[in-house]
């Protein structure tokens, strides 16, 4: 009896921690420290489309003149302007990290595009790490990737792309704003 009773305490023990359900044991613990380090970084995202356009947008026109200074374009105007919260977990002692993506209409266009980003901060910085793709939701190709380290609220062009031959420059602007708890 004194064997089937050993049995019976090594079964009980073994089932549980094979099935992870033994109180005590977690993959990851929440520490006061662990939620003074979760930030939420909002990307701000502007899609530009640079083509023959002689009028000025409005919208646009406080990063028009560094787009001259960039591209050889006549003009410029607003596609769209996202907004993509990423909420980042703690990775490390002193960085943190997550990822997000968001699909995106632009004015005239019937194909979506997604923006999705891989972040990582560090808190003493004041600056994030960014990886951004954009890319055709129905060709699922890939217009433009990019990474970027930038400060907090600095807007930066990430890159200009063409769709297809046939179709205007795509620019797209990022500016991060940390929101640290």
């Amino acid at each position: 009896m004194t064997e089937t009773v050993r049995r019976s305490i090594r079964f009980a023990l073994i089932v549980p921690l094979a099935l992870g359900l033994v109180p005590g044991f977690a993959s990851g613990q929440e520490t006061e420290d662990a939620a003074e380090t979760v930030q939420n970084v909002q990307l701000i995202f502007h899609l530009v489309e640079a083509d023959g356009f002689t009028d000025d947008d409005p919208e646009i026109s406080d990063v028009v003149a560094e787009l001259r200074k960039l591209f050889n374009f006549q003009g410029y105007r607003l596609l769209s302007t996202s907004i993509l919260n990423v909420g980042l977990a703690r990775t490390s002692n002193v960085s943190v990290g997550g990822t997000g993506s968001q699909r995106i209409f632009a004015d005239d266009s019937e194909t979506p595009l997604t923006i999705q980003a891989e972040v990582s901060a560090r808190r003493s910085a004041r600056t994030v790490r960014a990886k951004v793709t954009l890319t055709d939701v129905f060709s699922r190709w890939s217009l433009l990737e990019a990474s970027v380290t930038i400060r907090d609220g600095q807007r930066v062009v990430l890159g200009s792309t063409r769709r297809s031959a046939e179709e205007p420059v795509l620019i797209l602007i990022v500016t991060p704003r940390i929101d640290p708890t």
